[in-house]
């Protein structure tokens, strides 16, 4: 009897702590209302995410959902890392550090000078994280693999150039999808327990956070901080640390070649113009 008892209570708290139903998610805007489903499938709060998502601040933006034939990855992007205005702030930036920096150089086994010099393109130290919220921008991406959108995407696309295919279009964006709601999904679990306003975060057009701009699974796999994610976003000296965390956990050390330092310097961002600046900076720093 006993045992029936609380096989028939087991039962009863499954049912109320399943999966919303479709028809709860009827408030939540159509485009939204897959990418909640999904993410209540995989453990997150629906209270939670309903509070987020019924938000106006948290409406998809059509430019994040769009495809683009042309990468903006082009040295003259990166010019302006270059002037003797931003290598000076770089001069002096490390000057102020220097302790802290020489205490992740001894501890990471990665030159200062690295580590000044992607903080400079990455934020200016903080001047710049982003101006983008987060929680829209990886969401807007994440669902940029619906059949609307991606027909939407055909059509703009086919107009400039008739020779794109439909299935590239959807392999790059099924790609971009993917990563996005995992990032999205990160985002949740850290801001979750967070005391702040998680629409009230900023971060770059790819959702990357604070002054050294990880993307929520690095911040989770490699920031270094003292208190909170919310003191992370500006503290330097955390910032210094990952830094040194993330190239270390990725191989990088003393010593290494100027072709392997660009291959790590990939991991960070996926851009060959990024990792000459960044090397050029440091060297800079150097003289």
């Amino acid at each position: 009897m006993k045992q029936l008892v609380l096989m028939l209570i087991s039962i009863f708290l499954i049912g109320f702590s399943s999966p919303v139903s479709a028809s709860d998610l009827r408030d939540i805007p159509p485009p939204y209302q897959s990418l909640l489903d999904r993410l209540i499938k995989d453990g997150l709060d629906n209270e939670f995410l309903f509070s987020l998502f019924l938000d106006r601040r948290a409406e998809p933006i059509p430019n994040r959902m769009a495809i683009p034939l042309l990468t903006r990855e082009i040295p003259e992007i990166y010019a302006k890392f270059l002037t003797f205005e931003s290598i000076l702030l770089a001069k002096s930036f490390l000057r102020q550090n220097r302790s802290i920096l020489n205490e992740m150089e001894r501890k990471f086994d990665v030159e200062k000078e690295i580590a000044v010099a992607i903080l400079l393109v990455e934020s200016r130290f903080g001047e710049n994280i982003g101006k983008h919220r987060v929680i829209p921008t990886l969401a807007s991406m994440a669902i940029m693999d619906s059949r609307e959108n991606l027909m939407k995407n055909y059509s703009t696309i086919w107009e400039v150039n008739p020779e794109v295919s439909y299935d590239w279009i959807e392999n790059i964006a099924n790609r971009r999808a993917n990563w996005a709601y995992k990032e999205l999904k990160h985002f949740l679990e850290i801001i979750r327990s967070e005391d702040m306003d998680p629409l009230d975060v900023y971060g770059s057009i790819a959702g990357a956070l604070g002054m050294p701009q990880f993307i929520p699974s690095s911040y989770k796999a490699y920031a270094l901080n003292k208190n909170s994610f919310k003191d992370w976003l500006y503290d330097a000296e955390g910032a210094i640390f990952s830094i040194g965390n993330y190239l270390k956990s990725h191989g990088w050390k003393k010593g290494l070649s100027i072709p392997q330092q660009k291959k790590l310097l990939w991991h960070y961002n996926r851009s060959n113009p990024y990792g000459e600046t960044i090397l050029e900076v440091a060297r800079r720093l150097r003289k």
